[in-house]
């Protein structure tokens, strides 16, 4: 998946890297012991809508490259996009989930996922 922020095309990647970034993003502690939720919180905030879910599915998207888009910069896209098309910005909720559920490293937790909430 590619997005244009600022002029410039970033390829989002949703391998080991965004695992990496999104259960940094996150957490949870039990107990005293702190592990990653990323995919399953990010799956519950994408399927509310919630924008700060975009934001974050992009920011770890692009973790692997090594030149990155900065947080302003995520976040003046995200602007711009639910201001100009409405319909884009609503279906970039639906693109982001549906590349997850393609990606090999994330497949079958979303399956799991997906079954989960039935």
């Amino acid at each position: 998946m590619k997005l244009t922020i600022n002029d410039k095309e970033y390829e989002l990647k949703f391998g080991l890297s965004f695992i990496n970034a999104i259960d940094n993003i996150y957490t949870q502690k039990l107990n005293g012991v702190e592990f990653g939720m990323g995919l399953e919180m990010l799956n519950t905030y994408m399927s509310l809508g919630r924008p700060t879910a975009l934001f974050n599915a992009i920011k770890a998207g692009t973790s692997h490259l090594d030149s990155k888009p900065s947080n302003n910069a995520i976040e003046s896209y995200l602007e711009d996009l639910a201001n100009s098309n409405v319909d884009d910005y609503e279906n970039m909720f639906d693109e982001v989930s549906e590349a997850m559920k393609q990606a090999p490293f994330l497949r079958r937790t979303m399956k799991n996922l997906e079954n989960a909430q039935k």
